[in-house]
């Protein structure tokens, strides 16, 4: 109890509210020294000598530390604040996931809109108008048949995950490891565009 008392009083003396005020004011909260995302700005001082710390030049902070942090991208940011540079390239396994749900909306939304045409008796019409016209059916025919192709044999893959063996992280022999999550990547790309494009065709 008493250790506590003489606690808080040194947290409110007149010396440690002056070395916070400098600290807050030394800082500049919400200028150039802070980055933040979605409103919680973080602290790039790290490694400096402060009230509180010697810093971390005995762990070997190099002295160029802030301006390196200001090179680092910040994770998981894709995209950077611009709108423009991305940060990281995106691995195959993240597009094909990315593309297996694209194509899932698309077909819902093409299914939906072809099930309003059935109803409202335009369909035939529609595909009349688009199967006469050879520049416009077989990219139309491609972009159908790419969308349900691929989300069909992606889904495939994904049942061969769920029943295969996941393995762990001393067995390199699973379906679910970096270099064959890639390979299985590219070759669902290559196969859903060339199945397509002899859909396409048809």
């Amino acid at each position: 109890m008493q250790s506590s008392k003489q606690a808080m009083g040194l947290l409110r003396s007149p010396a440690t509210v002056e070395m916070v005020q400098q600290l807050v004011a030394s800082t500049s909260f919400g200028a150039q020294q802070f980055r933040h995302l979605g409103g919680d700005k973080v602290p790039e001082f790290w490694g400096k000598p402060s009230a509180y710390t010697e810093g971390t030049t005995f762990l070997g902070t190099p002295k160029n530390h802030l301006d390196l942090v200001k090179k680092r991208p910040l994770s998981p940011d894709v995209v950077e604040i611009d709108s423009k540079s991305l940060h990281y390239k995106m691995p195959w396994g993240a597009l094909s996931s990315i593309t297996n749900r694209a194509t899932g909306v698309a077909m819902s939304v093409g299914f939906a809109g072809a099930g309003y045409l059935a109803l409202t008796g335009s369909l035939q019409g529609v595909v009349a108008g688009v199967a006469d016209n050879f520049l416009l059916a077989f990219p139309l025919k491609f972009l159908v048949s790419y969308t349900i192709v691929y989300h069909w044999l992606g889904g495939m893959r994904h049942i061969v995950w769920d029943v295969s063996k996941i393995g762990n992280q001393a067995d390199r022999t699973s379906l679910l490891e970096l270099p064959k999550v890639e390979i299985s990547s590219k070759a669902l790309f290559g196969a859903a565009a060339a199945i397509s494009v002899v859909l396409a065709l048809l």
